[in-house]
């Protein structure tokens, strides 16, 4: 019987043995082929990328030297396509401003208010406010339609406060999806108000703030870009609390000024959307600053932006 023979173990051992030849020297055989590919793949890419002329680096002229990278591409035109470009760097082409990235020396005791989310038939309370108080502050804006909604848009410039983006609708698991996704509900937003106002927003928040759960995957693309296009973005190092149900009038103030104490620079989130207890809170919040010699400023791109900080 040939099974459980001499010589049908002697033939299983010999099986076994080439196997143990054959299957290492054809793996080794195929990735030296696949080595080999790469090889040729990555040159050919190099040669690509270091042929002269073949990718078109924007024009930098005298004045521009001493320009920090990201202001090149600060422009009404957006560069060529080129093999670099990434293909959201091609769409939008106004979708740029001018920032040379140089900021101004900030001064101690500076507190700017911030609104989120309005215009709301609360803002008309909150510019009351602050015209009363002759207090100037920032309103991150959203995406509302209507002749009211625009006459708020324009006090907003008129009265001297600075009118910047936040978002179009809002809506995290939209506008996150992605870098394009971003981009779309940005420029329905910044379109709308500098045809309603005059004005193009240079700094905008996002919404969430820069680094939030529905933007893990792209925040750093995702920011990359936006400061590519000229815009500044501020996050917070204040919050007031007032977006949460619970919020109250006492709560909000207690919020602002113990998170202020000690802070030389205070950029506080606040909101002119949902609970009154803001409109409520807010002059008692100006009148202790004042009287604790803080002075009141609006942002712009020239300011030192307050970032979160990247998680490790």
């Amino acid at each position: 019987m040939y099974i459980g023979s001499v010589r049908f173990f002697k033939h299983l051992i010999l099986t076994v043995v080439a196997l143990l030849i054959v299957v290492p020297t054809v793996c080794c055989i195929y990735f030296v082929n696949q080595y080999s590919n790469l090889k040729v793949q990555f040159a050919e890419l190099l040669a690509i990328t270091e042929e002269p002329g073949a990718v078109e680096e924007p024009a930098v002229d005298d004045a521009q030297k001493d320009i920090p990278f990201a202001s090149v591409y600060a422009s009404d035109k957006i560069p060529e396509e080129t093999t670099r470009a990434l293909p959201y760097q091609l769409i939008y082409p106004h979708l740029y401003v001018e920032n040379d990235f140089q900021y101004i020396a900030e001064t101690e005791n500076t507190v700017y208010l911030t609104f989120d989310d309005g215009p709301t038939s609360l803002t008309p309370q909150v510019l009351n406010i602050l015209r009363d108080h002759d207090v100037k502050a920032t309103f991150f804006v959203v995406y509302r339609q209507g002749d009211e909604a625009a006459s708020l848009y324009r006090r907003i410039v008129d009265e001297g406060h600075a009118l910047a983006a936040h978002s179009a609708s809002h809506d995290y698991r939209i506008i996150y999806q992605s870098v394009e996704a971003f981009l779309d509900d940005f420029a329905i937003l910044s379109d709308m108000l500098e045809e309603v106002t005059g004005v193009k927003p240079e700094i905008f928040r996002f919404p969430g703030g820069s680094i939030n759960t529905y933007n893990r995957m792209i925040y750093q693309e995702l920011i990359s870009e936006m400061l590519r296009r000229g815009y500044s973005y501020f996050d917070w190092n204040v919050s007031s609390g007032s977006s949460t149900n619970t919020a109250t009038r006492d709560s909000i103030y207690s919020n602002v000024m113990r998170g202020i104490s000690n802070k030389q620079q205070a950029i506080v989130l606040m909101h002119d959307a949902g609970t009154s207890a803001t409109v409520a809170a807010l002059p008692n919040i100006i009148n202790s600053l004042k009287s604790s010699g803080y002075k009141f400023e609006v942002l712009h791109n020239k300011i030192i932006p307050t970032c979160f900080d990247y998680p490790n």
